[in-house]
């Protein structure tokens, strides 16, 4: 399990070869931006400390084998994670690993609140609320992709940010607006020294020495 996620869309176009060399410094333009989670997908108002965690999320809108991230829930912090679902009815659904298949487990009783976002279905950035979006966005500079399926960036610094708490880091291919412009990954939870409270300063990104993500 892990709380970053490669978007399913962006991932079946690297697969098809069809997003170009991300490593490019010109033709391919990644940009970074910071989520405010609470602007997207809908309120949990219940995790069971059980295997598999079934979350209560009225009229969630999910269907059996989408994958979403779930945030921000109290006591049972084993549902903030990236998981794949299954839907038991409109308000419920419970987790499971979006690679093995296995059931999430609880590990507390839960407390408080949560947000569950459906990552399945978003192909592009106009598929993410904008008021989610905090900050102007920042360009990577120093893209390298290895023969090991590293892609790595120079550290960067999204400047003057101002608006509500951000939880999460957004990844995204630019290419001339939202309408076709391609979101890449999303990094949240602690390893993302997140969530900020923007006060007008910037907010640097010190990437992971062994390299953004990997595929």
């Amino acid at each position: 399990m892990s709380d970053n996620a490669v978007f399913p869309k962006f991932k079946e176009a690297l697969m098809k070869g069809t997003i170009g060399d991300l490593s490019h410094a010109t033709n391919v333009v990644v940009k970074a931006c910071v989520l405010d989670l609470d602007d997207l997908g809908s309120a949990i108002t219940n995790a069971t400390n059980a295997t598999p965690i079934v979350v209560t999320s009225a009229t969630h809108g999910l269907t059996t084998g989408d994958i979403v991230l779930i945030s921000k829930v109290g006591g049972n912090t084993a549902a903030n994670e990236v998981s794949r679902v299954t839907v038991t009815d409109a308000n419920t659904f419970s987790l499971q690993d979006p690679v093995t298949g296995a059931n999430v487990a609880g590990n507390g009783a839960y407390t408080s609140g949560g947000r569950v976002w459906k990552l399945t279905g978003i192909d592009f950035l106009d598929d993410i609320a904008s008021g989610a979006r905090i900050g102007t966005p920042a360009t990577l500079g120093s893209k390298t992709v290895s023969t090991a399926g590293v892609f790595d960036a120079a550290d960067t610094t999204i400047s003057a940010v101002t608006g509500d708490q951000a939880e999460a880091i957004l990844i995204y291919k630019f290419v001339t607006n939202d309408a076709d412009s391609v979101p890449m990954l999303v990094i949240a939870g602690a390893s993302s020294g997140l969530p900020v409270t923007p006060n007008g300063g910037d907010i640097n990104i010190t990437w992971p020495a062994a390299g953004i993500w990997k595929m």
